[in-house]
């Protein structure tokens, strides 16, 4: 099975320096930009490259994935990760070789073997924004209201005071709830949204968060989704009103997607979907990035491809 490479040397390990030691053979490219990407990426298929390796972190493998369509059709290749991110919530559900050169190696013979210990396929989460003129982004997790704000507290100053990866996920999660809690300014949520799901009619309210995702699991054992077990649609969400009420006592159950009777009546709602549209005048943050609203303020979400994930 040929394979390629894609490194994004900014990618917060990646910036160590690290030497991946890649073989002369194997192509191979760093692209700084969208269009040097594409190019990358067209020319990948070109070669008949079968085996994508990203290594990078969530940002790095929606900003491949959404650009593979254009470059692959609809046969799309493989994808095996690198783990080189912040969080790497993708890995956490999908697998990962590891990182740095012994983990290329060992993705490089299982592919020369065509044998792979793990094999996962996953819908890609479709994000498009009707009213501005831009392509649809392909990632696999995405959300708002104290998610954008939580974001930005890490990027800002969690990431800044050396706390890396995983680390910096928990970390900013404690300080966004622990304020929240405590009630303190911005940290609320508030967010107005009109949220439709599916054929449903709009909820309209303040949202203290809002999550959506393809995957089937998150890092450290967090799910905090429930509900639509009979139902086999890609889209997983949780919809939380602002202010949420008893948020303390309500959150160990919450992030373990197992809610009581009287959660769910206090404002906490999940579910599965085909399809999700918001209205909203807020940014959302998909795979780790904020994108911001057109001018109607309206985002949707929906099943992309689907992509298969290998594992040595």
């Amino acid at each position: 099975m040929r394979a390629g490479l894609i490194h994004n040397p900014r990618s917060q390990r990646n910036r160590r320096g690290v030497d991946l030691r890649i073989p002369p053979t194997l192509p191979s490219a760093s692209p700084g930009t969208p269009a040097e990407l594409l190019d990358t990426l067209r020319d990948f298929a070109s070669q008949g490259v079968e085996l994508l390796i990203v290594s990078g972190g969530d940002g790095t493998l929606r900003d491949v994935t959404t650009l593979l369509p254009q470059a692959y059709g609809e046969r799309l290749p493989r994808l095996s990760l690198l783990a080189a991110g912040n969080a790497n919530t993708v890995a956490s559900d999908v697998g990962s070789a590891g990182f740095g050169a012994d983990a290329l190696q060992r993705v490089l013979r299982a592919a020369q073997e065509n044998r792979f210990r793990r094999s996962e396929c996953r819908p890609m989460l479709r994000v498009s924004w009707p009213d501005r003129d831009v392509s649809p982004v392909l990632g696999f997790f995405g959300g708002a209201a104290v998610l954008a704000r939580a974001t930005r507290h890490a990027n800002e100053k969690v990431l800044t005071q050396g706390v890396t990866h995983k680390a910096s996920v928990l970390v900013t999660v404690a300080v966004a709830v622990w304020r929240a809690v405590k009630g303190q300014p911005g940290w609320l949520g508030a967010e107005a949204m009109a949220i439709t799901v599916d054929d449903a009619a709009p909820l309209d309210g303040a949202r203290f968060l809002f999550l959506v995702t393809t995957l089937n699991k998150l890092m450290m054992g967090l799910w905090p989704f429930w509900g639509d077990e009979d139902r086999t649609a890609p889209l997983r969400y949780l919809d939380i009103d602002s202010p949420p009420r008893k948020l303390w006592r309500s959150l160990r159950a919450v992030l373990r997607g197992r809610p009581t009777a009287q959660i769910l009546s206090n404002g906490y709602r999940s579910g599965r979907a085909e399809h999700i549209r918001i209205h909203c005048e807020e940014p959302m943050v998909i795979d780790g990035e904020v994108f911001m609203p057109g001018p109607a303020a309206i985002v949707e979400f929906g099943r992309g491809p689907t992509v298969e994930f290998v594992t040595p």
